[in-house]
C-alpha cells in the first residue's frame, strides 16, 4: 500500500502540474463562457456517467477469485454500457440546450458522447491493474493521458478552435488511455458472456450506483443553479475556482483512493494492519493536503491574476471560500474505501444519502446570496463530511479522538500558515511591486512556516512522509 501510495502521490505533483499549467494558457486562450459552456454540457454527461459508474470495475477488484469468464462478462457488460449511455446524451443534447436557454451546450454535447465508449473499454484493464497492484504503470498512463489531453486542448486553442479545444482536448485523452491501458494489460476479450454472474453482481452493483446518484447531486447541484441562475460568464468563474480547488479534493484524492480501495480491501480481515493503513493514509492527506487548501485561499489574490489574467478577478473571493473546505475535507475522503473495502455499501448509501439531503438545503438557501453564498454552503457540507468520515472509522473501532490525530495538528499549523500570509502581504507589497514576485515570495513564507510547524507538531506525519519517499526511492 505504502509502494502504490508513494507512486500515487508523484502521480499527483505531475497532475497537478498539468493540469494547471494547461489551465493557465487556456484561461488566457479562451473566454470565461467557453468555460461556462463546457461546464454546462459536463452536468449532463456527469448525469450520464452515474451510471456508467455501475461497479463492473469495483466488483473485479473486490471480489476474492474470479475467473476468465467474469473477466469477458464484465468487459461486454461495460461496452454495452458504454454504447448505451453515448446514444442517451445525444439524445439529451436536444434538450440541455433548451434547460440552460444556450444552444452551444446540446452541440458540444453531440460530440462528448463519443468519451463513453472510451471510458467503458477500460474498466476491465484498469480494474486488472489495481487487482495486481501495477501502481506505476498506473501512474504513467495517468501522466501521459493528461499530457495528451492538455496538449491538444492548448494546440487547438491557439489555432482559434475557441471552446471546441476543451472537447479535442478530453476526446485525445480519452483515446490514448483507452490504447494504453488495453496494451500494457493485453488483455482481449473472448466472445462469451455469464448472465447469471452478471446477476449475481446486481445488488453489489446497485449500491455503487446509488452512491453515484448521490455524488452526481453534490457535485452538480452548485453547477446547475450557477448556470441557471447566473449565466454562462459567472458559471465560468466559479467552475474555474472549484476546478482549482478539485486539485485537492478530486483529482489529487481520487487517485489515491483508487490505491486505498485494494489495499485496503486485502487487509480487512487484520484489524491491526487494516487500522494503522486508514490512520496513515489519513495522515498522509492530512498533512499534504491541509496547507494545500489554506494556501491556494491565503494567496488567491495573487495567485488568480497571475495564472489566469486579470480578466479573471471575480473568481478571487470564491476561491478563497472553496479552497478552506477543500482543504479541509480531503482527508475525509479515506472513509469511502473503508465502505467499499468493508462491503458496507449500504450503510454507505444511508449516510450520503443523508448528507445530500443537507447539501442540497445547504446550497440552494446559499444561492440567494449569488455565487458567494453557494461557495460558503461548501463550509458546511465539508463539516458534515467530516461526520460521515467518523461513522466509517467506527467500523474499525476508531474514534474521534483518531479524527483529530489525523487533522488536528496539520489544521493548526495550516491556520497559522494563512495568518502569517495575509499579515505579511501588505509589509511585502512595499518590498516587493510585482505581482508574480509578490506571490512567490508569500509561497516561500507559507511554505516555510509550515514545514516548521509540521516539524515540531505533526511528527507522525512526517513519519508517515519519509516512510513513502523510503519505498518511491526503491
Amino acid at each position: 500500500m505504502v509502494d502504490g501510495a508513494a507512486f500515487t502521490f508523484v502521480g499527483i505533483a505531475i497532475r497537478t502540474l498539468i493540469t494547471v499549467g494547461s489551465m493557465a494558457i487556456l484561461a488566457r486562450l479562451l473566454t470565461p463562457s467557453d468555460f461556462g459552456h463546457i461546464a454546462m454540457a459536463t452536468v449532463v454527461t456527469e448525469l450520464a456517467a452515474l451510471f456508467a459508474n455501475f461497479g463492473f470495475g469495483y466488483i473485479l477488484i473486490q471480489r476474492s477469485r474470479i475467473a476468465r469468464i467474469h473477466i469477458d462478462t464484465m468487459f461486454w457488460a461495460a461496452l454495452g454500457l458504454g454504447l448505451l449511455l453515448t446514444g442517451v446524451v445525444f439524445a439529451l443534447s436536444f434538450v440541455a440546450g433548451h434547460f440552460f436557454d444556450d444552444p452551444m451546450v446540446g452541440t458540444l454535447l453531440q460530440v462528448l458522447c463519443l468519451t463513453f465508449i472510451l471510458e467503458e473499454l477500460t474498466v476491465v484493464p484498469r480494474s486488472l491493474m489495481a487487482r495486481m497492484m501495477m501502481f506505476r504503470a498506473d501512474f504513467a498512463v495517468q501522466a501521459l493521458m493528461l499530457f495528451f489531453r492538455a496538449g491538444t486542448a492548448v494546440l487547438m486553442a491557439m489555432n482559434g478552435f475557441g471552446v471546441w479545444s476543451l472537447v479535442g482536448g478530453a476526446l485525445a485523452g480519452g483515446l490514448f488511455q483507452t490504447v494504453a491501458y488495453t496494451w500494457l494489460v493485453g488483455y482481449r476479450p473472448r466472445l462469451r458472456f455469464n448472465k447469471r454472474y452478471l446477476a449475481s453482481t446486481w445488488r453489489t452493483n446497485g449500491g455503487y450506483f446509488g452512491n453515484g446518484i448521490l455524488f452526481y447531486i453534490n457535485m452538480n447541484l452548485d453547477i446547475v443553479l450557477v448556470g441557471r441562475l447566473l449565466g454562462a460568464t459567472s458559471l465560468g468563474y466559479y467552475q474555474n475556482a472549484r476546478s482549482l480547488t478539485d486539485e485537492v479534493r478530486a483529482r489529487m484524492v481520487q487517485p489515491l483512493q483508487r490505491v486505498l480501495f485494494p489495499a485496503f480491501s486485502a487487509i480487512q480481515n487484520e484489524p491491526e494492519r487494516f487500522r494503522e493503513g486508514i490512520l496513515r493514509s489519513g495522515r498522509l492527506l492530512a498533512i499534504v493536503f491541509m496547507p494545500i487548501g489554506f494556501g491556494i485561499a491565503a494567496v488567491a489574490q495573487e495567485l488568480v491574476p497571475v495564472l489566469y489574467g486579470d480578466q479573471w478577478g471575480a473568481m478571487i473571493p470564491v476561491l478563497q471560500v472553496i479552497a478552506i473546505g477543500s482543504g479541509i475535507g480531503a482527508a475525509a475522503s479515506v472513509g469511502s474505501p473503508i465502505f467499499n473495502a468493508t462491503d458496507r455499501l449500504g450503510l454507505s448509501f444511508r449516510l450520503f444519502f443523508a448528507s445530500t439531503v443537507i447539501a442540497v438545503l445547504v446550497t440552494l438557501a446559499g444561492s440567494h446570496w449569488g455565487l458567494m453564498g453557494i461557495a460558503y454552503a461548501k463550509w458546511i457540507i465539508a463539516a458534515v463530511a467530516l461526520v460521515f468520515f467518523r461513522v466509517s472509522l467506527g467500523l474499525v473501532q476508531l474514534r474521534w479522538v483518531h479524527i483529530w490525530k489525523i487533522l488536528g495538528a496539520p489544521f493548526v499549523v495550516a491556520l497559522i500558515m494563512y495568518g502569517a500570509i495575509t499579515l505579511a502581504r501588505e509589509p511585502l507589497s512595499s518590498v516587493v511591486t510585482g505581482l508574480p514576485g509578490r506571490l512567490a515570495a508569500l509561497i516561500v513564507l507559507g511554505a516555510a512556516i509550515y514545514i516548521t510547524g509540521a516539524l515540531v507538531a505533526c511528527r507522525s506525519h512526517v513519519g508517515d512522509i519519509m516512510l513513502v519517499l523510503a519505498k518511491f526511492k526503491k
